[in-house]
């Protein structure tokens, strides 16, 4: 028997050596305030987030990546009822990386790429060319797209102070292509492409995004957005413009508020607006050696719908206690042309390993 235990406990050693683990654990106390001429409705919630992640090395060039995450982003569904399984981990990524000499592939549940951070079962190949990096991938089944094949492919780099970026995905309905009679069809293009610089303090960026080649269900969808940021000493400002194509904005495979193209804050999500466009003001400050203060304004024109313009104003303080845990305060007031105004508080604490 003691044999057996310590050939057992040096295999276990073997196993756990250089392993990095990270994740994070989240929880915010969040009250939503609705207010009427007569009436004034409100919610209290609870919102916890935890991820962990596990990164093995099986050997040299290879290692295995495992991720639990929640079930749902929200703990409440619709009707603020809190979920029964909102707080079970699953697994959320689970794959193999291989790396050589400049050459990365991985096989097994992946990210999906234009998404919000959707799951596929699928593979990539990525290759450095000095400061070019080039991606290839095909994703066969995917939870943002149920039966249906994603290819994709992306290219970034930097040319003197100019960044750019950018990703194509093909979306192929799999059904269809076995000849099901019954399938939808669901087959479009993704196109995410953006450039960035800076000179002197200023920092400008321009991005584009769209989905093309719809067969069913939506338009052609489109999306850019400009923005021009600087530091001077203790204060960050920032400005951003965004606009939709005359058929909306909703350019992602999921559909999501996640784009690189998107101004999304409080009740605004831009890409849902149909033809609109929106701006960002955004300033920060810091408040001591561990406190920074935020202050943003974001305004809304939609131009198809009367009376549904829309002002949303955010003040955040946070208080960075050490370099893995802050605690922070969030004011969120949504104020749309012709409804009520809502006001969001929120109380968070987070905490990284």
């Amino acid at each position: 028997a003691g044999l057996t235990s310590t050939a057992t406990a040096g295999s276990l050693e073997e196993a756990i050596k250089g392993v990095n683990i990270s994740g994070f654990v989240e929880y915010r106390l969040e009250k939503s305030l609705n207010v009427a001429s007569t009436d004034r409705a409100s919610e209290a919630k609870s919102d916890l987030d935890i991820r962990l992640q596990a990164v093995v090395p099986v050997n040299d060039m290879i290692s295995a990546t495992i991720r639990f995450d929640e079930s749902f982003d929200e703990d409440t569904d619709n009707s603020g009822a809190l979920r029964s399984a909102s707080r079970t981990l699953d697994v959320d990524r689970a794959y193999f990386t291989y790396m050589n000499d400049g050459l990365s592939a991985t096989f097994g549940l992946i990210g999906t790429p234009l998404t919000d951070g959707s799951q596929s079962d699928g593979m990539t190949v990525s290759k450095s060319f000095g400061d070019v990096s080039l991606t290839a991938g095909y994703l066969y089944t995917s939870a943002s797209v149920a039966g249906d094949d994603i290819y994709f492919a992306s290219i970034a780099g930097k040319a003197g102070v100019v960044s750019y970026d950018a990703t194509f995905a093909a979306l192929d309905d799999a059904d269809a292509l076995d000849g099901n009679a019954n399938a939808e069809t669901h087959e479009a293009n993704f196109l995410d492409a953006g450039i960035s610089g800076k000179m002197d303090v200023v920092s400008l960026k321009a991005r584009y995004s769209s989905k093309t080649g719809v067969t069913s269900g939506n338009m052609d969808q489109k999306q850019w957005l400009v923005s021009a940021s600087a530091t001077l000493g203790a204060v960050n400002l920032s400005a951003t413009y965004a606009a939709n194509g005359k058929d909306g904005g909703a350019t992602l495979i999921d559909g999501s508020d996640a784009g690189s193209t998107e101004i999304t804050m409080g009740a605004l999500e831009l890409h849902g607006e149909g033809d609109a466009q929106a701006i960002l003001v955004d300033a920060s400050v810091a408040v001591g050696a561990k406190g920074t203060a935020r202050l943003r304004y974001a305004s809304m024109s939609d131009d198809d719908t009367a009376n549904n313009d829309l002002d949303v104003i955010r003040a955040n303080y946070y208080y960075q206690m050490s370099s893995n845990f802050k605690g922070y305060l969030e004011y969120t007031s949504n104020d749309r042309e012709g409804t009520n105004k809502a006001s969001d508080y929120v109380i968070g604490a987070k905490y990284s390993f």
